[in-house]
């Protein structure tokens, strides 16, 4: 008996899109920076001082904020960003080795100020007048510009140029064409970085002028992860 085979058209039409060649994609990596100069600068300087009790040390360190506050009057500042934080009072102990017992030293009150200097050509002067009028610890400043989410957007520009360009080159050498991006994202939104131009010596700061700085840049950096489609 003679048999006879049928032919299925959908079902091949199906088996050939199923197993036909899979997309072919590129991942890159790109990473741009710009730099912008620094505005403004927040500065910070913590005041403490240990008593017998908790009043005294209080008292103590209220004199000292007041001082500061008033210094602030003949510096750039922006009135609205100066914060002079609460007292904080702790009572404090140190380890007596003979005894093997804590041994309380007295009530330490502390109290921190920090304010935006709108002029980073006083950063000298300001730094020098809060260790002047009593600050125990002057933190690093933190420097700032309205530039900066500008300056982002231009870097995330020549961070997807880059990446973009990575994946030409790749294409190129794997004898494909490179095309439209399918996926594109960005990494942390890191803090902009402050490039000194020149720091001033410890020495400094107990000179009758103050310190001049020459104002440095900001250095804004942005990631991107873009994947392209490519064909033959």
């Amino acid at each position: 008996m003679k048999k006879w085979t049928f032919w299925a058209p959908l079902a091949v039409v199906a088996y050939l899109v199923a197993t036909g060649a899979h997309a072919t994609t590129i991942s890159v990596e790109g990473n741009g920076t710009v730099t912008i100069p620094a505005e403004y600068a927040t500065l910070s300087a913590t005041t403490e001082h240990l008593a017998d009790t908790a009043e005294a040390a209080q008292r103590a360190v209220d004199e000292v904020m007041a001082n500061l506050l008033d210094s602030l009057e003949d510096l750039p500042v922006d009135k609205e960003s100066v914060d002079a934080a609460q007292v904080r009072v702790q009572p404090q102990y140190r380890w007596n080795p003979r005894n093997e017992t804590q041994e309380f030293i007295g009530y330490e009150a502390t109290r921190e100020l920090s304010f935006k200097l709108t002029d980073l050509n006083s950063l000298g002067e300001a730094l020098q007048m809060l260790s002047r009028e009593g600050a125990d610890t002057l933190h690093s400043p933190s420097y700032g510009s309205s530039l900066t989410e500008s300056a982002r957007s231009r870097a995330l520009t020549l961070a997807f140029g880059k990446a973009k360009s990575d994946a030409e080159s790749l294409a190129d050498a794997a004898g494909l064409v490179l095309g439209e991006a399918v996926t594109i994202s960005t990494g942390a939104r890191p803090t902009p970085i402050f490039r000194g131009a020149n720091r001033m010596a410890p020495a400094a700061m107990s000179a009758d002028r103050a310190p001049r700085y020459e104002p440095g840049k900001l250095s804004v950096s942005a990631s991107v992860s873009v994947v392209f489609n490519a064909a033959p």
